[in-house]
């Protein structure tokens, strides 16, 4: 009966670009369509400047397996093409790498394995974002002394934050089969959005990869590489380590290395972001001395001409254990309590959390930065059945922990928003959480058990089963950091299972994606009034 209604809901419903109201939210939707004639999985979602959504359709690598969709801001199907990039590459093994969208252009990104040379050759092939036709022929933007590894596993590429550069990195493949001996080679290449080599070349990594590993990295707009590194004092990913960064600039072969420290505290987690002002900053979660869990955040700018940090006003944000032990029953808290150690003069130590990974930093009007972050961990079990070894994962995303700091750097305000989520396997795509700003509020989409919506501070919330309906809400968080959560309604009315952490910003005060219906798609927009 239950289905029949959602049925008969769905069918006077699709007519109606609006599904949902509530709040300041609304849900909006495309009508169904198609995704191609030869029925491609969506790659790209690429909202652009002027609120129109392109959306890129590939099957694997095949440039004559493309298909580009143009919508409006109003989710109206404006265009819809298969362009035939293949014809540029006539006669030579060329795969698709990906689509980018900059300010003003928009590239398909061709690669070309070159059996003669064992060498990779990148192209650029520019289309235009309004009619979906192809501008000009292919340009060569470099090609490197080797293979690459893995294919297009093998490329990873970023923009600064104005959409004025694009930064390409390619895994070359190695001189050493050891990890303990080989130091890793990149192709690393900064253009601007004319695909103008800014600079480029080939770099060795400073340390071998048994003692290093990658953690993340940043394009400014002045186009410099800034490359978060993490550093192990032995071979072993359990031995101690530190965080570097390595700038790599025009003009300059060498990186310049910064070592990364913030006072006694112990570092668990770095990212880098630049913010409005162009300051590179890394912002993370430290430990008290002696302590493994995370007891909060920091923030602190780098000064790039003398490697040097400096704090952001207060700096560190420790989260009070009273709010840790928020959302939780008695019984839960107790169990917690014991854990508590002396510290040092015998003083009661502050509880710390496990798993808490930043989502997203973002800039309010009135100069605050806001980090989202979530509990988020996967659990592997390897057991032998009798006949053979196997391993299951699970995957849980759990409380959502949001900092807001003033723009002195003082600490505004600290919310805990409690959730459940979980997930077989190890992609955990059905989970975790989405997010916007608008008018100094901050708003969080998740898909949450129904009873958790009515949570009160004692209580501890209930389990959310990925791809097993649910609820989605929305929480609005304004600038005194006052908490509103709303329910925006059963996800089966959508005919989908509605996979937040796909939706992106859609650069008119919404995030967009698209959800699959059976064979048909949907695009939605969650707009914020």
């Amino acid at each position: 009966m239950k289905s029949m209604f959602l049925m008969l809901l769905i069918s006077l419903l699709a007519g109606s670009s609006v599904f949902a109201q509530q709040g300041p939210y609304n849900i909006k939707h495309s009508e169904e369509f198609k995704d191609s004639k030869k029925k491609l999985p969506l790659s790209y979602t690429s909202p652009l400047a002027n609120g129109n959504v392109l959306l890129t359709f590939v099957r694997g690598e095949k440039l004559d397996n493309i298909g580009l969709q143009l919508f409006t801001s109003d989710l109206k199907q404006e265009k819809s093409t298969m362009p035939d990039v293949k014809a540029l590459f006539e006669g030579k093994r060329a795969f698709l790498e990906g689509v980018r969208v900059l300010n003003n252009k928009s590239y398909f990104f061709v690669r070309e394995p070159l059996r003669e040379t064992k060498t990779e050759q990148l192209s650029a092939v520019e289309f235009s974002p309004v009619t979906l036709e192809i501008i000009g022929n292919p340009v060569k933007l470099f090609e490197t002394s080797r293979g690459v590894i893995g294919g297009n596993y093998g490329y990873s590429s970023a923009t600064s934050n104005d959409k004025s550069k694009i930064f390409y990195k390619c895994n070359l493949f190695e001189k050493e089969k050891k990890a303990a001996l080989n130091k890793q080679e990149f192709a690393f290449y900064m253009f601007d959005e004319n695909m103008k080599q800014i600079w480029g070349g080939e770099y060795e990594m400073p340390y071998t990869e048994a003692k290093m590993s990658m953690v993340d990295y940043q394009v400014s707009n002045d186009g410099k590489l800034y490359y978060l590194i993490r550093v192990y004092s032995a071979e072993g990913r359990d031995a101690e380590s530190h965080f570097e960064i390595l700038v790599y600039e025009k003009g300059k072969k060498n990186p310049k290395v910064i070592e990364f420290k913030i006072d006694e505290y112990t570092p668990r987690a770095a990212y880098l972001y630049e913010d409005k002002t162009n300051n590179i900053v890394v912002t993370g979660f430290y430990s008290k001395k002696g302590n493994p869990s995370i007891d909060g955040a920091f923030m602190v700018k780098l000064d790039p001409a003398n490697g040097k940090f400096t704090k952001l006003g207060g700096g560190y944000y420790e989260i009070p254990s009273d709010l840790i032990k928020t959302f939780m029953t008695e019984r839960q808290k107790e169990k917690l309590e014991k854990k508590e150690k002396k510290g040092e003069n015998n003083e009661k130590k502050e509880l710390g959390i496990n798993d808490l990974e930043i989502r997203k930093i973002h800039f309010l009007d009135n100069g605050s930065t806001v980090i989202v972050s979530e509990i988020y961990y996967v659990v592997t079990n390897t057991y032998y059945d009798g006949k053979t070894t196997r391993t299951t994962y699970n995957t849980y995303a759990s409380d959502i922990f949001v900092f807001c700091i003033d723009a002195t750097g003082k600490l505004s305000w600290i919310k805990k928003i409690p959730k459940r989520q979980h997930e077989g396997g190890s992609m955990g795509a059905g989970i975790s959480i989405t997010s916007a700003v608008k008018d100094n509020h901050v708003h969080l989409f998740y898909v949450d058990h129904i009873e958790n919506f009515t949570l009160k501070e004692d209580e501890s919330p209930r389990v959310h089963q990925s791809r097993a309906g649910g609820y989605i809400a929305g929480v609005d968080i304004d600038e005194k950091g006052n908490v509103k959560k709303y329910n925006l309604g059963e996800a089966a009315q959508f005919g989908t299972n509605f996979y937040m952490r796909r939706f992106i910003d859609g650069r008119k005060d919404n995030l967009v994606a698209v959800e699959r219906r059976k064979k048909m798609n949907m695009l939605f927009s969650l707009e914020i009034k």
